[in-house]
């Protein structure tokens, strides 16, 4: 009787998870609105404050970093909240607080983006390792059970739980003290959330300036 280790091959029904997945894989707005009313826009050498909410202090800090390095490629200059003295150093401020802190910064916009990650998580498992067994036969060979020359595959480790992230952005005019832009996106399925900021971050430019804001 022969053993062959082999890795196990995906059924038919991991493939399809694995398509349904890869149509999901794609950080993208979900939704947004602009004032029809505004006129203008952001404009280079301009600046603006920059507000990230999220659950940790890290992400928020990330998040403004994020838009600094992104806004600095559209030659804007970021004001990121956390960098000014007795502004809530969780970013949870108010209305007259974050107009304040824009007129004193010389920010004719606010950029307020606030994160959440999802309630659940997606198990991604392991690769996993099979025995072949040449014999019609059944029992237990190896690590797995066979049946009639059939293996049956077991995972190896490795398995790694991920989650997805979304973001709420609005544009607010400062003179006006009215959004003008509003959107929501979603991140893909990732355990790094520096990552999934930096692509929330960046599709979430995108749709501004194809709204004639940038």
């Amino acid at each position: 009787m022969k053993h062959l280790l082999r890795l196990a091959k995906p059924g038919v029904a991991t493939w399809i998870c694995v398509g349904l997945l890869a149509g999901c894989a794609t950080t993208r707005i979900e939704s947004q609105w602009k004032d029809p009313n505004f006129v203008g826009g952001l404009n280079k050498g301009g600046q603006v404050l920059v507000l990230c909410l999220a659950r940790d202090d890290t992400l928020r800090r990330v998040c403004e970093d994020q838009w600094a390095t992104q806004l600095g490629m559209q030659e804007m200059s970021a004001v990121r909240s956390y960098l000014i003295p007795g502004f809530p150093p969780d970013g949870a401020a108010n209305p007259d607080q974050i107009k304040a802190a824009a007129q004193a910064s010389g920010a004719g916009m606010v950029v307020s983006m606030q994160l959440a990650r999802s309630d659940f998580a997606v198990v991604n498992p392991g690769p996993q390792v099979g025995f072949g067994v040449g014999s019609g036969g059944g029992g237990y060979r190896g690590g797995g059970f066979s049946f009639g020359g059939l293996g049956i595959s077991f995972p190896v480790g490795g398995a790694t739980a991920t989650q997805t992230m979304s973001a709420s952005t609005t544009l607010v005019d400062v003179a006006g003290g009215a959004v003008i832009w509003s959107g929501n996106a979603s991140a893909d399925n990732d355990s790094d959330g520096n990552a999934q900021v930096s692509a929330l971050t960046k599709v979430t430019i995108e749709a501004l300036k194809k709204a004639g804001l940038l």
